[in-house]
């Protein structure tokens, strides 16, 4: 698997979030997204954080991000050939099918000549949309470029739904390797100094990481079977898309908060 391998990552702080056994061991590591419109700090911070970066061998494909989180319907994730229906914004919707089409562009490049690719898995490890699509751009190259295509064991309450349609049989092949945890604080603290770490700050690695390759489509198909060993992960993030309250929504809401004073005064006696 760490023969002529790169790590494809969908964002900085994602290669020592799921993927830190192996972040020191590949010949690249490949981060996809730079910039997110919606907030230049992140991206900046970004910058900032990978130019002293300690590890010599990363690059970035410096894409914006579509700002797709959280636009799926994670309690009823519908796959797409560029990683999940976006059910919440047309031009969201629109932004995250032409990433797909910039990614693969010029990720072809840069996978022509790898042997082994390890990348985010299926179900975008705790759920989020640019992982998802992320897999989705290097499986599509791997059929062509016939590389090995390695995934990691990361799920969450929220991307269960779309994990569990990954059972493969009941002969699952994986690789176990363990977790670089003095190096994942030691990047982590970078990225918290920039302001571009993203995830929960007080995140506890856990002690191994598995990968596998991809099940074949008869094996997806199949209604038993099993997956490989996961690091499963409680998140307080929402499966129903985010909606900003419009102001149908909102008058509704200033309804039954006035319902529940009546019933609440009626109760007391006022």
């Amino acid at each position: 698997m760490l023969s002529s391998a790169i790590l494809v990552v969908a964002h900085p702080d994602d290669e020592i979030l799921w993927f830190s056994s192996v972040v020191d061991k590949v010949d690249e590591i490949l981060f996809c997204f730079g910039d997110y419109p919606a907030l230049p700090a992140l991206g900046e911070g970004r910058r900032k954080a990978l130019a002293e970066y300690p590890l010599e061998h990363c690059s970035s494909l410096q894409l914006e991000e579509s700002g797709s989180f959280s636009g799926a319907d994670w309690g009823h994730p519908v796959e797409s050939p560029y990683g999940l229906e976006i059910v919440h914004g047309r031009r969201t919707e629109r932004r995250y099918r032409e990433t797909y089409r910039l990614l693969e562009e010029r990720l072809a490049e840069k996978l022509a000549t790898c042997r082994n690719v390890i990348t985010h898995n299926p179900w975008g490890e705790y759920g989020h949309e640019d992982h998802v699509q992320v897999y989705r751009a290097v499986e599509a190259l791997q059929k062509r470029l016939s590389f090995r295509l390695w995934f990691s064991n990361y799920a969450s309450n929220r991307s269960a739904a779309l994990m569990f349609r990954y059972f493969s049989g009941f002969d699952t092949h994986y690789l176990t390797l363990p977790t670089n945890r003095e190096l994942a604080h030691s990047l982590k603290s970078i990225y918290e100094r920039h302001g571009c770490w993203t995830w929960y700050g007080g995140y506890q690695w856990f002690d191994q990481e598995c990968f596998t390759e991809p099940p074949g489509v008869e094996e997806r198909e199949t209604e038993h079977g099993r997956l490989f060993p996961i690091n499963m992960l409680k998140t307080d993030l929402p499966s129903r898309p985010w909606k900003k309250p419009g102001p149908l929504s909102r008058m509704v809401e200033k309804l039954q908060r006035r319902l529940q004073r009546k019933l609440r005064n009626r109760k007391s006696g006022k």
